[in-house]
């Protein structure tokens, strides 16, 4: 897949709490290099009280494979999580790391046909075992994931996401709602609203 020569960024915002949060991702398109070696920068938000939750950001490059290379930093509760990413050229999550040094955490998750496999340490506890998936796309991360999908101008895509909490991986369903002016920095820009939660009915 040839992205255009446009980079995306998202402002989240919560929009109900599950055992799987459903989000709203505001994301808008500025011109520039297809993520070559960008850095994103992202806050997320309640909205009920405006608080600011957790604070994360990101840089994303070309790879030698024709896909991507993400690494990913989560700072939330006074502990940073460094994740790194592998993606294929459809930014699908090939291969993924997760490291939480307080927390004892890390991991290492691949995909291999229709198999994620997940290896290492999780909050102390060595972890090793295989969930079974289908052929949908996976993406660790679909902030970043769903980007393609937006691109596409589709209006629904189903896909496998992955809950971090409890090492699972559930099916998951986004859908394009449309065009949104939001404000940023004082300024007024045009988004494409994307809400994504969990499939009841594969």
């Amino acid at each position: 897949m040839n992205l255009p020569k446009k980079i995306f960024e998202g402002f989240l915002r919560l929009r109900a709490v599950r055992r799987i949060a459903a989000i709203s991702v505001l994301l808008w398109m500025f011109a520039g290099p297809v993520f070559a070696a960008h850095v994103l920068y992202y806050k997320t938000y309640h909205s009920g009280t405006g608080e600011i939750f957790n604070r994360f950001h990101c840089s994303i490059a070309k790879n030698s494979s024709g896909g991507y290379q993400v690494h990913w930093v989560i700072e939330e509760n006074g502990t940073a999580t460094e994740e790194d990413y592998a993606l294929n050229e459809n930014l699908e999550t090939m291969r993924f790391r997760v490291v939480n040094v307080p927390e004892q955490t890390d991991y290492v998750g691949e995909r291999r046909n229709n198999y994620i496999f997940i290896r290492g340490q999780f909050k102390g506890k060595k972890v090793e075992h295989g969930i079974e998936i289908d052929a949908r796309p996976f993406y660790y991360n679909p902030k970043i994931g769903l980007t393609a999908f937006v691109l596409s101008g589709r209006k629904e895509e189903k896909f496998w996401g992955f809950q971090n909490r409890e090492l699972k991986v559930y099916p998951m369903k986004a859908t394009n709602e449309g065009p949104e002016t939001i404000s940023v920095g004082g300024r007024d820009v045009e988004a494409i609203k994307v809400h994504w939660t969990v499939d009841d009915f594969r």
